[in-house]
């Protein structure tokens, strides 16, 4: 009996030194896996590396659009008369997002708010309908297929909508309290600046003529703790901002085509 009772004290003893050690490996781990996390919130983006406007401008094609070409809207021929129907083409591009410019995702809540814009014009008889033209086939350097598809609706004029952004995030001073746990969730260590520049065209559905809308662009940022800042809602904010600045563009001229164009007729409606 005293054998037995010696195994079971031993037997407990050997248990209870294997979960101490288990206890002591997992205490061991524990920092290690957080001094990981931390190290990438703090390397992970170190430090700021601004906008590269250069590969935007050259993912936009703004350069090749430019040209002697370009005529003002009151020098075309006179078969456009007012109210027109305007055509809204959002541009679509096929390339890797990397840091220096992403892709614009279009949303319909986007169309709409360029509709939005537009809709005080058909109050002013400039505008008789505005509407998205929807062709999945259809990339940003077909200017005859984007034409011919606007004809095929019943557009006078095609506005094509075009843009590319940037996100620039990374910590600042603040991110030095996040090797205190805490710090990580409270501490504003990290900031997200987003830059959309958006630019736009007129396109004559029945000949070559257009007209280029002055590229705007704005920026957006948010800074807070890592786990918070989100850099999705920076880009909507900065893209929302953009589209806004743009469409007060074309409203602009638009309207200055109904003021140098008097010998127009205006329908009545």
């Amino acid at each position: 009996m005293h054998g037995n009772s010696g195994c079971k004290i031993g037997s407990h003893r050997n248990s209870h030194l294997l979960r101490s050690e288990r206890r002591e490996k997992r205490l061991m781990q524990e920092p290690k896996t957080i001094w990981s996390l931390i190290f990438l919130l703090l390397t992970g983006c170190a430090s700021s590396q601004g906008f590269d406007r250069t590969a935007m401008i050259e993912v936009l094609h703004l350069d090749a659009t430019q040209g002697q070409n370009d005529q003002p809207l009151v020098n075309r021929g006179p078969n456009l008369s007012l109210p027109f129907r305007l055509g809204v083409f959002f541009a679509d591009h096929h390339f890797p997002n990397r840091q220096s410019v992403r892709k614009v995702e279009w949303l319909s809540t986007d169309r709409d708010l360029v509709l939005r814009q537009l809709a005080p014009l058909q109050d002013e008889q400039i505008l008789e309908d505005t509407f998205v033209l929807m062709d999945a086939t259809l990339r940003r350097e077909n200017i005859p297929g984007i034409r011919q598809a606007g004809a095929r609706y019943g557009a006078d004029l095609i506005l094509i909508v075009d843009g590319a952004a940037a996100i620039d995030r990374y910590n600042n001073v603040y991110a030095s309290l996040y090797p205190t746990l805490i710090g990580a969730y409270l501490a504003h260590g990290t900031e997200s600046h987003a830059l959309v520049m958006a630019t736009g065209s007129l396109w004559d559905v029945k000949s070559d003529w257009h007209s280029l809308i002055q590229t705007v662009e704005r920026v957006s940022k948010s800074v807070g703790p890592a786990v918070f800042v989100d850099d999705t809602l920076v880009m909507r904010q900065a893209k929302e901002a953009a589209i806004n600045a743009l469409s007060e563009r074309v409203v602009e001229q638009l309207r200055h085509l109904k003021e140098e164009r008097p010998h127009v007729k205006v329908p009545s409606r």
